[in-house]
């Protein structure tokens, strides 16, 4: 008999024969493994997303009697090998940075492999959890005093506040009083001592004395050309 499991970590059997109605035809042959015919569709009609979940009790229970009391040709839970059921002290943990000298952080191990599996959507599912946020941050919080940023991705150092971007100090800027008190001071303008009709006649006057001296240099003074003299 075959199993697999639904996006919620529940245990399939996939001899058993579903309604016709929840069953869908194949349109892209391609996308889906060989000789798959129908495939079944999520109600919002896109791709299902998968949902990690921590392990219940009877889970863990089981696990547990597997790993330390189990023998060589026990066959391990139906859920033990379910990426999206993750165990207890695996949920919600970062993966080991790896280290060639040290077993633990090779994706080959059961413990780094479900941390590595499952880290980057716990990240996106917790987002709105102000719980599940707060142990992300402390867990990471921890990383970053350990070593610092060396081993945090841009998207967990922006989770802490500590991406290179957001540190980034933003030049002040000095706005006058008089702007933030909404009373903006006039400019002073500059009010004429003279009135328009005496600067005009003394430009007038000038014009015409620049006038009077050259033409006396020219003709001369007296006689004739005085006759012709502007006035």
């Amino acid at each position: 008999m075959a199993y697999t499991y639904d996006n919620e970590g529940n245990l399939i059997d996939m001899d058993m024969k579903l309604p016709e109605t929840k069953r869908k035809p194949v349109r892209k042959p391609n996308a889906v493994p060989p000789k798959t015919k129908t495939i079944i569709k999520a109600q919002s009609g896109g791709p299902v997303k998968p949902v990690v979940r921590k392990e219940n009790l009877s889970e863990r229970i089981q696990r547990m009697t597997y790993q330390y009391d189990g023998k060589p040709n026990d066959k391990p839970p139906p859920h033990y090998n379910n990426p999206y059921i993750i165990d207890e002290e695996n949920y919600g943990k970062r993966p080991k940075p790896f280290d060639n000298n040290d077993p633990s952080t090779y994706p080959s191990d059961r413990d780094q492999r479900q941390k590595l599996s499952t880290w980057d959507l716990i990240l996106e599912t917790s987002k709105g959890d102000k719980e599940q946020m707060k142990e992300i941050r402390q867990t990471l919080n921890e990383e970053y005093k350990r070593n610092g940023k060396k081993f945090l991705s841009d998207k967990e150092l922006k989770i802490i506040g500590r991406h290179p971007v957001q540190q980034i100090k933003l030049p002040e800027v000095n706005i006058p009083s008089s702007i933030t008190n909404n009373t903006i001071t006039p400019p002073k303008v500059q009010v004429p001592e003279k009135s328009l009709d005496q600067i005009i006649k003394e430009k007038a006057d000038a014009r015409l004395k620049r006038e009077q001296e050259a033409y006396d240099k020219e003709y001369g003074v007296g006689g004739i050309p005085k006759i012709l003299r502007p006035e």
